[in-house]
């Protein structure tokens, strides 16, 4: 069985810091649309114009070694490891 980081992006705030501490490059960033923010709940549009419409994403999933180093650093909990 493997874990993979599963992010719920309505909390994420994009500052990019799952990108910096993970040892396997499992994130990258990308913007969402203006399609996509349109279909966030309230508090999530809310943040994303408040802190830009930046947010991560585990295209590297499979690299994950689950050593929670994401998890701990992403002040807005937006991370989580699901194991499948």
């Amino acid at each position: 069985m493997s874990t993979i980081p599963v992010i719920n992006i309505h909390k994420c705030d994009g500052d990019g810091k799952c990108v910096a501490v993970c040892p396997n490059d499992v994130f990258e960033m990308y913007t969402l649309t203006k399609e996509q923010v349109k279909s966030f709940p309230f508090k999530g549009w809310l943040k994303v114009k408040i802190k830009g419409a930046n947010k991560s994403n585990p295209v590297h999933s499979l690299n994950c070694i689950a050593c929670g180093l994401c998890v701990e650093n992403c002040h807005e909990h937006a991370i989580e490891l699901i194991s499948r």
